[in-house]
C-alpha cells in the first residue's frame, strides 16, 4: 500500500527507548528504537538518521507495526 510518510526530525526518550514520531496518511504513529544506551542516543540518531528514515518508510510500506500502531526497530540489527 502506498502511504504518505512524514518523519519528524529528532526524537524523544520514553524510559530507555528512542521514540521517533511520524505521520502516516494523516495519522500520528511512533517508532520505538531499542538497544541504545540513553547517553548514546544523540550520537546514534545523528549517525543513522537517514537509515532510520529509510527503514521506517519501508516498514510502513509493508504495514509492519504492532496492534497499537507502533513500529519497532532494534538498533543492533542496523549494525553492519
Amino acid at each position: 500500500m502506498n502511504q504518505a510518510v512524514q518523519i519528524q526530525d529528532g526524537f524523544e526518550i520514553l524510559d530507555d527507548i528512542m521514540v521517533i514520531k511520524l505521520i502516516v496518511s494523516g495519522l500520528i504513529m511512533h517508532c520505538h528504537v531499542r538497544g541504545i544506551a540513553i547517553g548514546d542516543m544523540d550520537e546514534f540518531y545523528q549517525a543513522n538518521q537517514f537509515d532510520l528514515e529509510e527503514i521506517i518508510s519501508e516498514l510502513v510500506e509493508n504495514e509492519q507495526w504492532d496492534e497499537n500502531g507502533v513500529i519497532h526497530i532494534n538498533a543492533k540489527s542496523m549494525e553492519a
